[in-house]
């Protein structure tokens, strides 16, 4: 996520930070033996699962009291569990330690995703799982409906997740390179340590490269440092390399090149709401707006822009941004509940 500012088995887990003040946590082990976090924010009504973007943690969706689409559901019933992939946030480190590399992003659909639907159904009885992703958190949503079939969904919420790329798109062709060069030479990239120096800054990054992620109209000064300072996770060796991949090929693909996920939607019968936005300066509207076409069931596209809004938003707005309780929150909201 911050790339361009450098261009089963469980157990109790402390809560992460203040903005963590109403969830319990949970360690669980994947079936190929990696770890990760589960972040619960209960409710009586029928669960959801959020899932963060790359580079990103469970923090994306519990930032603070105001910044916290988690809460928001929960207050209004919906069980809430938030993932921190393998790698990323409360699950930066497993069992072996640091986890930071040796995976795909196939790994987090067919693993991680399908550990953590699997544990939030045996313990809640309900026989399907809403989903909320936020740019690839979306996609591995994709990728877990395609590989383990749809029936443990509910209803589907993406923010900013992408189905199509095309090398045409200024920013595409940079993150395809930087992905490839650091796919190849880093053994891992440590965004957080980037993120940091960003916040420290105080909005005097270089050609202002922090805010191809955000609408700076859309926040105050003080919740801009604390999403730099909470929300970022590293980047992974093998997951740069599967992204450049993708990106190269202009095609949402497993690592093994074998599966076109976007084709595959086809047959997956979810409902599903898209949100993207013209001002998406890392996912275009029109990646997003593939997303929802590819899907087989009931599908609809919100484009979060021009007179829709009060301000564009930018890719990390969606659930950040000051106006997004008012504006996003119910709109998802209510997707969830009719459904």
């Amino acid at each position: 996520m911050l790339l361009v500012l450098a261009v089963g088995c469980w157990d109790p887990l402390p809560s992460g930070s203040e903005s963590d003040y109403l969830a319990t946590s949970t360690r669980l082990t994947t079936r190929d033996g990696a770890t990760i976090a589960l972040h619960h924010h209960p409710a009586k009504g029928p669960p959801v699962l959020l899932v963060h973007g790359i580079s990103s943690n469970h923090h994306y969706f519990d930032l603070d009291a105001q910044h916290n689409l988690a809460s928001w559901l929960a207050e209004r019933g919906h069980d809430v569990w938030m993932l921190d992939l393998r790698g990323h946030g409360d699950a930066t480190y497993g069992e072996h330690g640091r986890q930071f590399d040796g995976w795909t992003v196939d790994d987090y659909g067919e693993y991680d995703v399908d550990a953590a639907i699997t544990y939030i159904q045996r313990v809640t009885n309900a026989p399907r799982v809403d989903y909320i992703g936020h740019s690839m958190g979306g996609m591995v949503g994709a990728i877990y409906a395609v590989r383990h079939g749809e029936a443990a969904l509910g209803a589907m919420v993406v923010l900013g997740s992408p189905a199509a790329f095309s090398l045409q798109d200024p920013l595409v062709g940079l993150a395809a390179l930087g992905m490839a060069a650091g796919g190849q030479s880093l053994l891992w990239v440590e965004t957080p340590a980037f993120a940091g120096v960003a916040a420290d800054l105080k909005g005097a990054v270089p050609f202002h490269l922090d805010r191809r992620l955000y609408n700076p109209a859309n926040y105050s000064k003080d919740t801009v440092d604390a999403m730099l300072r909470q929300i970022v996770s590293p980047l992974a060796r093998t997951e740069m390399k599967h992204f450049g991949r993708m990106l190269h090929d202009e095609r949402f693909e497993s690592w093994d090149r074998k599966v076109d996920y976007r084709a595959a939607l086809h047959d997956v019968d979810i409902p599903l709401l898209a949100i993207g936005s013209a001002r998406d300066q890392v996912v275009p509207a029109s990646g997003v707006q593939a997303f929802a076409d590819a899907m087989g069931g009931e599908r609809a596209f919100f484009l979060a822009s021009g007179g829709n809004v009060a301000n564009d938003y930018g890719h990390l707005d969606y659930a950040l941004a000051e106006s997004a309780p008012t504006e996003i929150f119910p709109m998802v909201e209510a997707w969830l509940a009719k459904r």
